[in-house]
């Protein structure tokens, strides 16, 4: 090993819990060798750790330019960061090169090549669009199959089977499947990731479409649940959640979004408010004896359900969600339902990298780190604002 690699390494190492010192090591390494890919994609991720973006974005079209750059990895990460940065156009652009090799032969070998937008193919009468990801990304993303359907193309919507339901009855689309055959197609059908139709679109900030509600309850399910909740007369609700699913965050981007359930007893001993935990499977250990927020009576029954449609009928009982960043803000945001969310110091590239509101959605309200893992801050934020959204509620 020679002085550059273990500089780079030993930087390498640090980029998750010490990026500042890390960032310092590799720029030995970049010193030594200048042409190592390795080393500028490495301080791309120390700079992008710190926030700075701008910075961590040249970083990687450096390594762009090496002789050696990983290009996979960098495509990956310099999409997110431009996205990040309010710089559409370039990162959905880039964030095409998201795919794994075979990812989506099927619909290669069954349609062909995906369908490349309005300006290079025209409008297709029938097109298939992909879910891919998590939940919140198809949660927050079929507001453009909404939109194409409005165009009067005819769309269907291949996702999730956990969502199918809840898209078939909560939503305007015609057409939500889980499996896709020949027969289901006709002449000029075409297919896309739905998460390209943004880059296919040309979609900038300031037009996004849908962020109004988009998603419908459904009246007899908001009955059946606010039966079987048996919330307490002239009380508020308010409905949290605090995990998203580990396995969606494995990388340094993607990593810390949650927070700890223990935060939100910061929000305990206000007369007139009950809470609902909107949290399912991974997490849900964390309510005991230690949590101190008073929970409806009728939670455990909720607990029990695994239905979205249950899920959407409970939030639309709701009078405010407070949430970490997780499909219940698209589920909760698509609803039309008042949700805050608190956000991790560098928030994922859909946030935005400052402000209190999003383009994605019209009744979001974003509280942001003031600093890497400091939630204890984020929540004081919130109980301030809880305090004063209270006055405003009780007063109505």
């Amino acid at each position: 090993m020679n002085i550059a690699e273990f500089y780079s390494n030993q930087g390498g190492e640090l980029l998750a819990s010490d990026p500042r010192i890390g960032q310092r090591l590799i720029g030995q390494a970049i010193r030594l060798a200048p042409d190592e890919g390795i080393c500028c994609f490495n301080l791309g991720i120390a700079l992008h750790q710190q926030r700075k973006i701008n910075a961590c974005i040249r970083a990687y079209e450096i390594a762009l330019q090496t002789s050696n750059p990983p290009l996979k990895s960098i495509h990956q990460n310099l999409a997110q960061d431009l996205l990040l940065a309010g710089r559409f156009n370039e990162g959905w652009e880039l964030y095409e090169q998201r795919f794994k090799p075979g990812e989506n032969d099927f619909f290669f070998n069954l349609l062909g090549s995906p369908w490349q937008g309005p300006e290079i193919e025209g409008w297709p009468p029938h097109l298939v669009l992909t879910a891919e990801q998590g939940f919140g990304d198809t949660l927050q993303f079929c507001r453009f199959a909404i939109q194409l359907q409005e165009l009067g193309i005819r769309v269907t919507l291949f996702c999730q089977p956990q969502l199918i339901e809840f898209l078939r009855i909560h939503s305007t689309l015609n057409d939500v499947v889980s499996e896709i055959n020949h027969d289901q197609l006709k002449d000029g059908s075409r297919w896309c990731p739905l998460m390209s139709l943004p880059h296919r679109l040309k979609t900038e900030v300031n037009s996004i479409p849908k962020a109004s509600p988009y998603f419908h309850a459904n009246a007899d399910g908001v009955d059946h649940w606010r039966k079987l909740l048996r919330q307490k007369p002239k009380t508020c609700l308010v409905g949290i959640h605090w995990q998203g699913n580990p396995k969606h965050e494995k990388t340094l981007y993607s990593r810390g979004r949650s927070m700890p359930l223990q935060t939100f007893n910061i929000l305990t001993g206000v007369e007139g408010v009950e809470f609902v935990s909107l949290q399912k499977g991974s997490g849900s250990e964390q309510r005991n004896a230690s949590i101190t927020i008073p929970f409806v009576d009728g939670q455990a029954a909720f607990d029990a359900s695994m239905d979205f449609s249950d899920t959407a009928a409970v939030l639309q009982l709701c009078d405010l969600i407070i949430t970490a960043d997780s499909g219940i803000v698209h589920l909760a945001s698509g609803l039309g339902r008042p949700t805050w969310v608190a956000l991790r110091w560098v928030p994922e590239w859909r946030w935005l990298l400052n402000g209190e509101t999003t383009p994605w959605y019209q009744n979001l309200r974003l509280f942001r780190q003031p600093e890497d893992g400091d939630w204890a801050s984020a929540m004081t934020e919130i109980n301030s604002a809880f305090q004063e959204w209270l006055k405003t509620f009780n007063e109505c």
